[in-house]
């Protein structure tokens, strides 16, 4: 009797063994799964946040290129070459060809839009001029003549005071940019050319 006893027991013992270890392989198997998807989810936030900054990044990087495309030289003209500090003569030829043809274009608009009267009709067959003579550099030199692009750059005027005044401000700023040219190492006959354009201007002004 003591011995079924003993015997009942131990498998009792044994049995309530085996129930507490397959708990706890559940609970640490419960435990490694629940890690596991926390460990996912803090993956999953990290390259969320580190694709947000990558996107922050790009988009700070493109304003800033749209920044300095903005405070980009106006490189056209007079204008352009005032503030070009490094001029070479096909630069020098280029900057010229574009004043020129920017002035007999506006000279030509005001023309159209406010009628036939000086000075306006006397200055513009100068300008044509002022173009020939530039174009006569060019071939001289074998450099190609850039495309006429004086259209994209006419200042617009709601009167003829405000024509005159735009004019002015445009023979002004020519007289500037071939002042600048004469200053620097040129031929006798392309300092000729922007002498006598130079002082044109300061006749029309």
């Amino acid at each position: 009797m003591n011995s079924k006893k003993k015997l009942y027991g131990s498998a009792a013992l044994l049995s309530l063994l085996l129930l507490v270890g397959c708990s706890a392989d559940d609970d640490t198997s419960t435990n490694d799964s629940s890690a596991g998807g926390s460990s996912e989810m803090v993956e999953s936030s990290s390259e969320t946040a580190n694709s947000s900054e990558q996107d922050e990044s790009m988009m700070e990087e493109s304003d800033m290129e749209e920044d300095e495309s903005n405070d980009a030289p106006y490189s056209y003209g007079a204008v352009g070459a005032m503030a070009d500090d490094n001029l070479t003569m096909e630069e020098m030829f280029t900057y010229a060809i574009q004043d020129e043809q920017l002035a007999h274009g506006e000279y030509a608009y005001v023309l159209e839009t406010f009628g036939d009267q000086a000075p306006f009709n006397n200055i513009i067959s100068s300008e044509a001029q002022h173009i020939t003579e530039m174009t006569v550099l060019f071939e001289k030199y074998n450099l190609a003549i850039p495309a006429d692009e004086s259209a994209d750059h006419i200042q617009r005027a709601a009167d003829v005071r405000e024509a005159l005044d735009n004019c002015a401000t445009g023979e002004v700023d020519n007289i500037a940019m071939y002042n600048k040219f004469l200053e620097q190492d040129i031929p006798d006959d392309v300092r000729a050319t922007f002498t006598a354009l130079r002082n044109a201007s300061e006749g029309h002004l």
